[in-house]
């Protein structure tokens, strides 16, 4: 059995007040009580997965989710820059990027930039562009 790392796990927020009851509760740990309430709650509900819709493929920035199909520019000298956002990923010039402050970084000379800031969005449903940040609001 391997011992997991940092990498395996998230950061689920719950009430302070919450957090204390379960651990004044439960001796063995408030997340391996989370742990085991969620994997009941998945075991119980295993025959309703097909019913469900299924997710659609995209990228999620912050509060904003970035369907497949969706295209994100930026003007930097006077040119466009216009990258994609396919199979869950966004692509570049043949590059795959982990996020959006990082492609405003390769797509505006190496520079640092606020991505909200400096890239427009154009989703599948979108008429035209609209501004990154206005679309977080």
């Amino acid at each position: 059995m391997t011992t997991p790392s940092l990498d395996d796990f998230v950061c689920v927020p719950i009430p302070l007040d919450l957090y204390a009851e379960l651990a004044r509760r439960q001796p063995r740990g408030v997340a391996t009580l989370l742990a085991d309430v969620a994997w009941d709650f998945v075991d119980r509900t295993a025959e309703d997965v097909d019913a469900l819709p299924r997710a659609k493929a995209g990228v999620q920035w912050d509060a904003l989710f970035l369907p497949d199909g969706t295209e994100v520019r930026t003007k930097y000298f006077g040119e466009w820059k216009v990258a994609t956002v396919a199979g869950g990923r966004i692509v570049w010039e043949g590059e795959t990027y982990s996020s959006m402050s990082q492609l405003a970084r390769a797509m505006r000379g190496d520079t640092s930039n606020n991505a909200w800031k400096v890239l427009e969005v154009k989703r599948p449903n979108d008429t035209g562009w609209k501004s990154a940040d206005f679309l977080r609001q």
